[in-house]
This record gives structure tokens, sequence and C-alpha cells, in this order.
């Protein structure tokens, strides 16, 4: 993937509310003998962290446990749209529209009940505010075999790239074009795709020094 500076030109307010509401992403870690392992999780942002457990005989954990390093991305994918929107004959000009944001972070393992525990209640308390299931604590017979199964994971933001890709390579009059057929196909995402590539258009007209 290319990270064209146009595309990452992404307030950082938007970035962390971005990962904030984000259900699940993606952890990348690397075995001892170079094979990539790809998990989808559940996660808590933090800012400069972010939250999540494994299960203790997860092989991305035994990775870890050799390499901490490891990568951690999101995305939310918009839509795709035909060529012919942007050029009468080129297939070249077909594309897709999403946002990405990739992580390169380091983590730290947490095996503890007492930590375990805690980590669960923030996990818990992001994702399920109203309620409605026994408090977590390290003693709590319920969740014994829980906390036993599993490992959490503390990682460290270290880098950030970032590529939201609406349409910013095109000038706009043609970014309005496909934002106008958005909205007359109607089909599935299409509205949030029109919507976000209205945003990055109404991002680029305000002053530099907003």
């Amino acid at each position: 993937m290319i990270f064209y500076d146009y595309y990452a030109d992404v307030p950082n307010e938007t970035i962390d509310e971005f990962m904030k509401t984000q259900p699940m992403g993606r952890l990348i870690t690397t075995s001892e003998d170079g094979c990539p392992h790809i998990g989808l999780y559940p996660f808590l942002y933090l800012g400069s962290t972010i939250e999540l457990h494994l299960h203790r005989d997860d092989e991305q954990l035994i990775d870890l446990i050799a390499n901490p390093k490891c990568v951690f991305q999101c995305d939310d994918i918009h839509t795709t749209v035909p060529s012919h929107w942007i050029h009468p004959t080129n297939a070249a000009f077909a594309t897709a529209y999403y946002r990405f944001v990739e992580y390169k972070c380091h983590s730290e393992i947490i095996t503890s009940s007492q930590e375990l525990s805690e980590q669960q209640k923030r996990l818990m308390q992001h994702f399920q505010p109203e309620g409605g299931y026994q408090p977590i604590t390290e003693n709590a017979s319920a969740y014994q075999g829980s906390l036993n199964a599993i490992a959490g994971l503390r990682l460290t933001l270290m880098d950030r790239r970032v590529k939201w890709k609406l349409g910013q390579n095109r000038n706009p009059q043609a970014r309005k074009q496909v934002i106008e057929h958005l909205r007359e196909r109607n089909a599935q995402n299409d509205r949030e795709a029109a919507d976000a590539m209205q945003w990055a258009l109404d991002l680029e007209r305000k002053p530099s020094d907003s």
C-alpha cells in the first residue's frame, strides 16, 4: 500500500474518534521463522496504547513472546466506483474508497489475575456500558476459568500511518460528480461514502490556520 501525503492529511482528533468507534481491529505478528499471523479482535483505544486479549494458546501470543514488535490496523471500507463515473473510456479510473490506520507497536503481555480483571473491566465498560453482568474481579468464581485462559495485551503505539482514500487525487469537480453518482446509486454504504468524500472536500476548503 502506498501512503501519499494527500491521503494522510487528517486531523489527529478525527483519527482518535475513528479509533474509538471501531469495533474490531487487526493484530499482525510474525513467527520466529518469519511467517506473518493475522488476528481480528475487539479492542480498547486509549490514545497512546491499545488493549485487547488473546487465548493463552494463540499462535500470536507465542509470536509476541519471542518478538514483542507488532502492527495493529483498523479500516472502514466505504465502496467501489466504476471507471466511467470519472473517465468515459479508461478502465484504470475504477477505484475504491476507504479509511485506514496502521500502528507499529510494542506489546506487553499481561497474565496476572488482578491486571487482567482490571483490563476486562475497561473492555466491558467500553463495549457494554449498560452493564448486565456480574462485576469482574480477580476472585469472582464466575471468571476464574476465563482469566486463567486468556492473556492481556497492552500495545504501546510507536508510529502511525494513515490513508483516508476519499478521492483527494481528483479535482473538486470530479469528486462532486462522484458524490452525486453515489447518492443516486444509493447502494450499500454509498451514503456513508458520499458523506466521507464531502467531509474531505470541506476539510480542504477550511482556512489553513483553522
